[in-house]
């Protein structure tokens, strides 16, 4: 078994792709198709072990979309998934097994983000409260207006996660009070409202240095850097919009004050040539 060292050892994985207009990623985009990654970090803590910052997707999203309501899914964000491409079945290229991956965060509930959940039966599972509850007993048309699909959450999901509450650590500039996950620096989360209830980033200190991986906060980076919102659109399977908004424009001001941090949105292409395309 590979072990971690020195800092957050971290490997930002390709778990497939879905397509999008630019247009809807931000305003002022183009009438252009923009290949949307689902992005997953694999970080290793010299003492904690492993940890997954979300599970991306999975080869059973397809089996999970197969009928109404949630095929319709598959309609709004087009798939293309390859078996290869999931988490564990990556795992091996860094001496690793599912069983390596002690703890996994969970940003939120969309199924891009947790469709490999169930490949890690031995894994401690993080996520906000507030985001658990917002899914939790959805079905059908409910759950799809989520994004989320039930069948996706290991069945003994109740058992083995730990849900977050309000956080009270040190505040991360203008973004609110964060949870240091391992009491150590190395791995802190906070709140980031507004594209999904509950929705958490975690800035991490790692042996590529600072990243802060923000989820769909936005979606290109542009977002941030100019503060460009995407089209309104999107407001429709949106949680809140001015909640959003306003997240945007704490990560821009942010952006700006800490040039050394990385910013890391999910599913950017920026972020995946320069973390996945030509790095491993």
């Amino acid at each position: 078994m590979a072990e971690p060292h020195g800092e957050l050892t971290c490997h930002v994985l390709d778990t497939g792709h879905c397509l999008a207009l630019e247009k809807h990623l931000i305003r002022g985009g183009r009438h252009r198709t923009v290949v949307c990654h689902s992005l997953v970090a694999l970080l290793g803590h010299p003492r904690q072990g492993w940890l997954l910052w979300d599970s991306g997707y999975a080869p059973r999203l397809w089996d999970a979309t197969k009928r109404w309501p949630f095929r319709a899914y598959r309609w709004v964000t087009p798939l293309h998934l390859r078996p290869e491409l999931a988490v564990v079945a990556q795992l091996a290229r860094f001496g690793l097994t599912a069983d390596d991956v002690r703890r996994i965060v969970i940003s939120h509930f969309h199924a891009d983000h947790v469709a490999g959940l169930r490949d890690f039966p031995k894994a401690e599972l993080f996520a906000s409260k507030a985001a658990y509850e917002d899914v939790a007993g959805r079905t059908g048309l409910r759950a799809l207006w989520r994004a989320f699909v039930p069948a996706l959450l290991p069945d003994d999901f109740g058992r083995r996660v730990v849900l977050l509450p309000e956080f009270a650590g040190a505040a991360l500039d203008a973004l609110g009070p964060t949870c240091d996950l391992f009491g150590d620096g190395s791995a802190v989360l906070v709140s980031l409202p507004g594209h999904a209830r509950g929705q958490l980033g975690l800035l991490a200190r790692t042996d590529r240095g600072k990243i802060f991986f923000v989820a769909d906060s936005c979606w290109l980076s542009a977002a941030y850097r100019d503060n460009r919102p995407p089209a309104r659109i999107t407001h429709l399977f949106m949680d809140d919009a001015t909640a959003m908004r306003t997240t945007l424009g704490h990560l821009h001001a942010f952006a700006h004050s800490h040039p050394d941090v990385a910013i890391l949105p999910s599913h950017c292409p920026e972020a995946y040539e320069k973390y996945v395309g030509r790095a491993t």
